[in-house]
């Protein structure tokens, strides 16, 4: 029997509660993503199947695979394992072995095991008699049993007439299998919140269509170049859909807003832009949503009283705030987490034009008279040049 890992055990979460229907499909959209990953990355694998609560790659290469598929949405964890048959021999002869081939020695260690199925020993008979027998033939690692904390442990799940042995859980990134979720308008600005916001839809299953706004002549072309690569180290994580950034030219609504909006109200003002912008495209791309990144008082324009502002421009769209709730240092490590923040750490200020003392209370009856005198066909035409850049390709699930 070989003590080569021959698999990958591929753990989820939420998937599996939810109705049989919708389970089916969000398992299929799974492993759709995790073979264009093992595809993308040249990890060579024979097959992708589902069992009842797990899927498995069968693979030469299960330590490159389970890696990879770790990065893909809906995934909670992974395992190379080695697989034997379900018989409690093979499983001591195999534990045993890979065992002697990972355990470090003069360290404690536990056996865990579950099984599904009917079977003619049970999973505390596998973890102490598999136990037992590593205490006894692996006496040259002078091992020692701990079952609160061990310092390595092994693994049995037995499912029906196979067994699965393994020693390594890599960590997934969990959340929904891509495409779940319909497509949402992500505004990433070239800062640290946003672009971790972007992400928190993703992991929900959302495809994202992100969209910059280019601030010149009021802002360091720099802003756009980070924002490109946030997007960029986003798209990484989308399988089998296409993705966009849109780049869109700013500065001309910008100087409308400095000549007839109050001055303190700038930020506002811009903001309310914005979205009337994202919303444009989310029409163009049928996307369901705007995702930005605020967190409540982060900012100036992030007071509660601000947000009521600047979110009455556009009504017929969700404004969707996944991190308004956090506090900056839970952004931060999300944003070191997953790529992001090595980009917005670098990033010079979005724009020159806060005021020096902005408001934080906006006069709600302020801006119908302000917009009044606007051209709001300014809006038109930046849509009109914006940049569509697609930084990822790819075919539609069906």
């Amino acid at each position: 029997m070989s003590r080569e890992y021959s698999a990958v055990l591929v753990r989820f979460g939420e998937i599996g509660i939810k109705s049989d229907q919708t389970r089916k499909r969000m398992i299929r959209l799974l492993i759709q993503h995790i073979q264009a990953a093992l595809t993308e990355s040249g990890v060579n694998f024979s097959k992708v199947r589902s069992e009842y609560g797990r899927i498995f790659i069968e693979t030469n290469d299960a330590s490159a695979a389970a890696q990879e598929a770790s990065r893909v949405f809906g995934v909670v964890s992974t395992s190379p394992v080695v697989t034997t048959s379900a018989s409690l021999d093979s499983i001591i002869d195999e534990g045993t072995s890979l065992a002697k081939l990972k355990f470090e020695k003069k360290k404690s260690f536990a056996v865990g095991s579950r099984r599904v199925g009917t079977h003619d020993f049970s999973s505390q008979e596998i973890r102490e008699k598999l136990g037992a027998h590593i205490l006894k033939n692996l006496k040259e690692l002078d091992l020692e049993v701990d079952l609160s904390s061990p310092d390595q442990s092994i693994y049995v799940e037995v499912r029906d007439e196979n067994a699965y042995i393994f020693t390594e859980t890599v960590k997934g990134v969990g959340g929904m299998p891509t495409g779940s979720q319909g497509k949402v308008v992500c505004m990433i600005s070239s800062g640290l919140d946003s672009p971790v916001a972007a992400y928190k839809v993703m992991k929900r299953g959302c495809i994202p269509v992100f969209v910059h706004f280019d601030n010149s002549p009021y802002s360091d072309e720099t802003n756009v170049e980070l924002a490109t690569k946030q997007a960029q180290h986003l798209a990484q994580f989308i399988y089998n859909h296409e993705v966009k950034l849109y780049i869109v030219p700013h500065g001309d609504d910008l100087t409308d807003v400095l000549t007839h909006a109050p001055r303190k109200m700038t930020c506002v003002f811009c903001r309310r832009n914005m979205y009337r912008l994202a919303r444009e495209i989310a029409l163009i791309e049928d996307a369901d949503a705007i995702v930005t990144g605020e967190i409540i008082g982060e900012q100036a324009s992030q007071t509660t009283r601000n947000l009521l502002a600047e979110s009455s421009a556009v009504c017929d769209f969700p404004i969707l705030r996944p991190c308004i709730g956090d506090d900056k240092v839970e952004v931060e490590h999300l944003g070191m987490e997953i790529g992001t923040y090595k980009f917005a750490h670098e990033a010079v200020s979005c724009c020159s034009l806060p005021p020096k003392h902005p408001t934080v209370h906006s006069q709600l009856e302020a801006i119908p008279e302000a917009e009044s005198k606007m051209d709001f066909d300014v809006l038109k035409e930046e849509i009109a040049e914006a940049e569509v850049i697609i930084l990822r390709g790819g075919k539609r699930d069906t």
